[in-house]
């Protein structure tokens, strides 16, 4: 994959025409493939997941508590940093991402007098109730 950039950036600085006016010269191709190289090959570290998810967080920060998008957030974040835990740098910086996407595009909106049913650790959903019941038949048989 590396080499398919390589070999785009060369042909790219290949084509460029010189500058009509003066300007500072254009980057040799060597600098490019170094640098190409280097963004290819540079794996993500700590240093860069917290700070993606520090960007996430002020995010999430800016809605309201009870917004639906923002606890999403805060758990894709969760995850991001269970992720960093486990050393998997690349993993945290793609749920850091999707709880950036998940602020920016806010794409869990409840109607108004809705809430969002979060249940403790501890407690179990209610069962479902059924607005009309049904007849008894064992009644109607007799």
């Amino acid at each position: 994959m590396a080499n398919i950039f390589v070999c785009a950036a060369l042909l790219l600085a290949a084509r460029r025409e010189p500058p009509t006016t003066a300007r500072a010269p254009a980057a040799p191709a060597a600098a490019i493939v170094e640098t190409t190289a280097k963004a290819a090959d540079a794996e993500p570290t700590r240093e860069d997941c917290v700070a993606a998810v520090e960007k996430a967080r002020a995010l999430a920060d800016a809605l309201p508590k009870e917004h639906p998008s923002r606890y999403i957030a805060e758990r894709h974040l969760h995850q991001s940093m269970v992720e960093a835990g486990n050393g998997e740098f690349d993993d945290c910086l793609d749920w850091a991402a999707a709880a950036a996407d998940e602020v920016r595009e806010l794409r869990h909106q409840l109607r108004p007098g809705e809430t969002l049913g979060v249940l403790r650790p501890d407690e179990k959903p209610a069962p479902a109730q059924d607005a009309e019941k049904k007849p008894m038949r064992d009644k109607a048989r007799k």
